[in-house]
């Protein structure tokens, strides 16, 4: 291995040497840049399956206000890794050095406060104030006790950004085979095998240019190019494994619950006294689901084998709390005692698809519970056993998922919901008097992912409540009173809100003419024009909104004009509008249907048309005159 650190060693003199500061760039790169990456070197150089270290150069130019957090330096450790070497060096828009930043200056943090971790991060705030100004930094981690996967490398970590250059070079020993997977680039690693059977590889990317986000667009990550490596067989903390695939991998994982599930002898009585009167295998389910949510809480820890391994069941009956391993583990042990299989599920909150070819425990940040019952199957979100029995949350629905099994893990995806059942429907009756003001009663219901947004109302204090209702409408003086609420926690949620407004000037009164918003809860949906749209159109939630409301007029007014009917449909979605004059009264009722999915880019000009149109409905106004 001392080969390998004299050959690394000579390569990064031959990169400190060619790493010159630049002071101007091509215009095909400063195009949409708010800073640009001159040169990014990384280095990974594998000892052995258990220790490793990376050498890492990164040069950037920022170019106005917009573009500083480029040039902040942030470095995570943890029990596995380490932060050895470091330095930095800023320079002025002409390239002179303005001052050198030591190892010292850097602060050192707790990944986030509330967590019990053994992560933490070093990070530098490099903040010159005139633009341009160009930050280098070259710094050293080192890893130990393990290595399941090695630093994937990103060039493009933020929206406009661009890149001049950057590689990225692995070096691994003879006995550590490992895996590639390149995602957005068609790039490929150029590899060189020793006569003694170590692999040196290296891919590298030139000319990056800045990716502009665009409202309704891609994530960043299916926009830039990504490189995912790992060994196939690892050993992490002393725990020996193969992440050749997703049932090798998941074999490893169900060996961390191993003796895990062990529950003392009173919560198991415990267990069969609540169940006792249960008549079937989903009721024992319910009454177990509640009873976590009542004696449990969340918190986060990321302790153990790298944050991967459950705390055991044991722990958690003592202290009240744990992590959603933890929790979803726990869970899992009190279904076994009264005689329920359940399946400990990892997944992603954040991503939908996993890579089918590609195992890896970066791609995953959360666990459920998996419940394969006769009548149908739950999915268990044990962090929040205030969500109804079966419901699968918006975070998690839709998504892969590896199902931890004892013959190894099984990719599977969860079900999701119809768009059309993600409904809110408002229904309001307002009564005007002559001088513009309204006295309003309103009654909003919601399913589903929309049940999701209200439900917070719950745990709310009754001021923050009246805030909540009053930003939803479009009266700016507006009192909110009489709140009733209902919510029905069936696996089909629903939450139902009830309350009074009282307005004194509803719309503007403008000589004997009353000007009134026909919808007095919608005025958006607007989606900017785009000469050139670059992305594929990302929706990632679909609805049905439904507003009915019902005006009655004020005495000696009569209605004069109003918007008329309207029902628009295109590949998006749908809006209907109608409004009718009842004599005394006028009926308006207003319908959005938006359709989840991807579209292509050169569909956009249509759905900015059709969000125009929406948006103009929703802002109509309807006229009034005295007689």
């Amino acid at each position: 291995m001392n080969k390998y650190l004299a050959i690394f060693g000579l390569l990064w003199i031959c990169f400190s040497v060619k790493a010159q500061i630049k002071t101007s760039f091509p215009a095909e790169i400063t195009e949409k840049a708010y800073a640009v990456i001159q040169s990014n070197e990384i280095d990974f150089i594998c000892e052995s399956a258990t220790n490793a270290f990376k050498k890492e150069s990164y040069t950037v130019t920022v170019l106005d206000e917009k573009g500083k957090e480029a040039a902040h330096f942030l470095c995570m450790c943890d029990q596995f890794s380490s932060l050895n070497k470091f330095s930095g060096e800023v320079y002025d828009r002409t390239g002179n050095l303005i001052r050198k930043i030591k190892k010292s200056e850097l602060k050192m943090s707790e990944y986030s406060s509330g967590l019990t971790t053994d992560d933490y991060m070093y990070f530098f705030e490099c903040n010159i104030g005139q633009y341009p100004y160009t930050v280098k930094y070259e710094w050293e981690i080192k890893y130990k006790n393990g290595l399941i996967s090695f630093p994937p490398f990103a060039p493009q970590s933020r929206f406009n950004l661009s890149v001049v250059e950057a590689n990225y070079r692995l070096h691994v020993p003879a006995e550590v085979t490992y895996r590639t997977k390149i995602l957005n680039s068609g790039n490929k690693f150029q590899s060189k095998t020793t006569p003694k059977g170590a692999t040196y590889s290296e891919i590298s990317f030139k000319n990056l240019k800045a990716i502009e986000k665009e409202l309704y667009g891609a994530p960043l990550e299916a926009l830039i190019p990504i490189v995912y490596l790992g060994p196939d067989n690892f050993i992490f903390d002393g725990s020996q494994g193969d992440m050749s695939s997703w049932k090798s991998y998941g074999n490893w994982q169900y060996g961390l619950l191993k003796d895990r599930d062990i529950l003392p002898p009173e919560l198991k009585e415990k267990i069969h006294q609540l169940t006792s009167g249960c008549n079937s295998e989903k009721e024992k389910v319910k009454v177990l689901y509640d009873y976590l949510a009542a004696n449990t809480r969340y918190v986060s820890i990321q302790l153990g084998i790298g944050g991967l391994q459950p705390t055991p069941a044991t722990n958690v009956y003592k202290t009240g709390f744990g992590d959603c391993k933890a929790l979803s583990n726990y869970l899992k042990a009190m279904l076994q005692e009264v005689g329920i299989n359940s399946n400990y599920t990892v997944i992603s909150t954040d991503r939908v698809k996993l890579l089918k070819d590609f195992a890896s425990v970066g791609q995953m940040n959360h666990v459920i519970l998996q419940v394969p019952l006769k009548e149908e199957t739950l999915w268990l979100e044990c962090t929040n056993a205030q969500l109804p029995l079966g419901y699968i949350h918006s975070d998690i629905a839709g998504h892969d998922a590896i199902l931890i099994k004892e013959n190894g893990g099984e990719l599977c995806t969860l079900p999701s919901y119809p768009d059309s059942v993600n409904t809110q429907i408002r229904t309001a009756q307002i009564t005007l008097d002559n001088n513009g003001k309204a006295h309003i009663q309103t009654t909003q219901k919601c399913d589903l992912f929309q049940y999701e947004h209200l439900s917070a109302i719950t745990h709310m204090q009754p001021d923050e409540q009246k805030d909540l209702l009053r930003s939803q409408i479009r009266l700016t003086q507006a009192s909110v009173n009489n709140i009733s609420i209902q919510e029905s926690k069936r696996a089909n949620p629903q939450i139902d809100v009830q309350f009074q407004t009282e307005c004194q000037q509803f719309g503007n009164k403008t000589g004997n003419r009353l000007f009134i918003p026909a919808n007095l809860f919608r005025n958006y949906f607007t989606v900017p024009k785009q000469e050139k749209r670059t992305s594929d159109i990302y929706i990632k939630y679909g609805y049905a909104d439904t507003d009915s409301v019902l005006i009655t007029l004020p005495e000696g007014f009569v209605l004069e004009a109003m918007p008329k009917p309207t029902s628009v449909s295109c590949r998006f979605g749908s809006f209907e509008s109608s409004i009718e004059n009842k004599g005394t009264q006028i009926c308006v009722r207003q319908r959005l249907f938006l359709k989840k999915g991807k579209f292509p880019a050169n569909t956009y000009e249509e759905f900015a048309n059709f969000a125009q149109t929406i948006s103009d409905l929703y802002g109509g106004r309807i006229v009034l005159k005295k007689e």
